[in-house]
């Protein structure tokens, strides 16, 4: 435990709310209000007090319209659903605006009907593409996605609604019915099911085209549905059937499933709207059918990576810790795998030491592509069109590459990466090269480059197109950047401005560039990455000799931390300011070094 002495003095860094790093602690059910009226297999949308219930069977099978509106403590009958049905699919975030698609409408027949709500009627609007029962929905009332379901049997078949209409897609990758998923209709998650024999665990992932395998649930299942936020990272299985109803409740955290504290009562065909740390779940078969509704609350797991000099002081104003940080430990960078082919100028995309996808290369503008997995270089499909100079942001499995130097001049050209090969997507606005971009796959940022005219400009990709954005203060190229979040939080550091080095290091609020404290040296073509604009690691560069130079960045200042083994300039790389990945570079060829790094938090109870 720190003492006082210890912490006097050190720079606080204040937070309006906890980091979330995912999963949830503390997590119960409690008893809410009681549906009006007892059903099973309904469907539900919303939050935890604005959700909204509507559909369902009721214990003679008769297919339901009724809809009921939650506030949180009692549920009030509002319109009806026009096409009365169970096993239907939903999306939607408030009570206000949801979506009602597919289901089983009786007598052996499903539907394709699709019908929106607008806070006080349902109307009806462009049906599904194929009628189908029991399908995953998640999404909002304007842009969803319905997957999977029994057509004529299981099937992976899924449908995108962009608010007016439906649209097919790539199917998933196991075909099933009767399960649920959350996100949104670019980056979203369906798991569990029946897939016509059995039971299934299956989870994957949706990045706006292409489903990706994922970890299974704990508990196989179908029957149940789920809550979830606006991305792939947060869900909430609820209940559900194996060989029988169960109470089991699981959290995703976007890498696992966890099992939580169960429901109060076991059941299966539940209505659920809601979060993963704030849901509601009402009604399904306990058997009998039941209007029990429960409330699920819980906190989420939260951390703070603090590095040398900061105190973190949890919930803004309201003092209730803080802890001093030990420090980055005198890390070494250790030697990683050797890439296939000796390069510089890449693109790198990846969020830690041992998830990596390299991009694009020099000498002469090559379109190979390598992925690493923490030991060993792999070549997977090329880019449609080699380039060098390239910058690049994402995942393993869901990348952007942009721009670049096709050899003479620069380009717009952009494609994205699904896990297995690349697509031409939209244009940059400004081609460009030696730049730097920043974000996800469906959210990110490009800044600076060449040509000289292009350095100060700034572009954000919302998952479909580039928009130009407020300018950084400092145009530069060959400059290290951060943020992996999306397009509303980056780093640049460093870079030259087409007369000399410089250590400028500026930071994206998601608005405007906000200058603050530089680099200790100034330098280019370095490379650098971290999880946030609060969290980077800064390696390599020149002028001469080549940087083997190494900075870590606390949100507020750099420091230097242990160079690399070996000095290069045009390298790439990614991570975070814990765990980096550096390969290629002039000289370093088919170099890779790994650093990991963890801080240690001396804690201070305070009253």
């Amino acid at each position: 435990m720190a003492t006082y002495k210890e912490v006097k003095g050190v720079t606080i860094q204040t937070r309006d709310s906890d980091p979330v790093i995912g999963g949830v602690a503390g997590a119960s059910w409690a008893s809410g209000g009681s549906l009006n009226t007892a059903r099973g297999e309904l469907a539900g949308a919303g939050t935890q007090t604005a959700a909204l219930m509507f559909g369902g069977a009721d214990a003679s099978s008769n297919k339901e319209t009724e809809t009921e509106s939650y506030n949180g403590s009692a549920y009030t009958e509002v319109a009806d659903l026009n096409t009365g049905r169970n096993l239907l699919g939903s999306s939607g975030t408030t009570n206000t605006a949801s979506l009602a698609f597919g289901g089983d409408v009786g007598g052996g027949s499903t539907t394709a009907n699709t019908e929106s709500w607008n806070g006080s009627s349902w109307t009806e609007v462009n049906n599904l593409n194929s009628s189908r029962e029991a399908p995953a929905g998640f999404g909002s009332s304007t842009a969803a996605l319905a997957s999977g379901g029994k057509i004529s049997s299981a099937t992976g078949a899924t449908e995108q609604w962009d608010g007016t209409s439906w649209t097919e897609v790539n199917d998933l990758n196991t075909a099933r019915r009767i399960m649920d998923g959350a996100g949104s209709y670019t980056d979203g998650l369906v798991f569990g099911g029946w897939n016509d024999s059995s039971q299934v665990g299956n989870t994957e992932t949706w990045d706006g085209s292409s489903w990706t395998e994922v970890n299974d649930l704990n508990t196989a299942r179908y029957n149940f549905q789920a809550a979830g936020g606006t991305d792939s990272t947060t869900a909430l299985c609820v209940g559900g059937y194996t060989s029988t109803r169960v109470a089991n409740t699981e959290s995703w955290d976007g890498s696992s499933w966890t099992e939580v504290n169960d429901l109060s009562t076991a059941r299966s065909g539940a209505g659920v709207g809601g979060s993963m740390t704030a849901a509601v779940a009402s009604g399904g078969s306990v058997p009998p059918l039941t209007t029990i509704t429960e409330e699920f609350t819980a906190a989420p797991v939260t951390a703070a990576i603090l590095t040398e000099g900061s105190v973190f002081l949890s919930g803004g104003t309201t003092l209730k810790g803080f802890g001093k940080a030990a420090g980055i430990p005198a890390t070494t960078w250790a030697s990683g795998g050797n890439m296939n082919v000796p390069t510089h100028a890449r693109g790198g995309a990846g969020t830690s030491e041992s998830a990596a996808i390299a991009v694009g290369a020099n000498p002469s503008p090559k379109a190979q592509t390598e992925i690493y997995n923490g030991s060993t270089w792999t070549e997977v499909n090329d880019l449609n069109t080699g380039r060098q100079y390239i910058a690049a942001f994402g995942t393993t499995t869901a990348a952007i590459g942009a721009g670049g130097s096709p050899g003479s001049g620069y380009s717009a050209l952009v494609e994205s990466w699904n896990g297995s090969s690349w697509t031409e997507v939209n244009d940059l606005n400004t081609p460009r090269g030696y730049f730097a971009g920043s974000g996800k796959q469906t959210s990110g940022i490009v800044m600076g480059g060449e040509p000289a005219s292009h350095d100060t400009k700034v572009e954000v990709w919302d998952g479909n197109s580039w928009t130009e954005v407020s300018e950084v203060n400092t145009g530069v190229r060959q400059f290290a950047r951060a943020g992996h979040t999306g397009s509303n939080d980056a780093l640049k550091a460093g870079g030259y401005t087409g007369t000399a080095p410089t250590a400028d290091t500026e930071i994206w609020n998601g608005t405007s560039w906000t200058e603050v404290n530089n680099l200790n040296s100034s330098r280019y073509a370095c490379y650098g990455d971290g999880a946030t604009s609060g969290q980077s690691l800064a390696y390599g560069g020149t002028p001469s000799p080549t940087a083997s130079l190494c900075e870590s960045w606390n949100g507020t200042s750099w420091t230097e931390v242990n160079d690399l083994s070996t000095a290069r300039a045009n390298n790439s790389g990614n991570g975070t300011s814990v765990s980096q990945l550096c390969y290629g570079g002039d000289p370093g060829g088919a170099n890779t070094e790994e650093f990991v790094s963890s801080n240690t938090l001396s804690t201070v109870t305070v009253s």
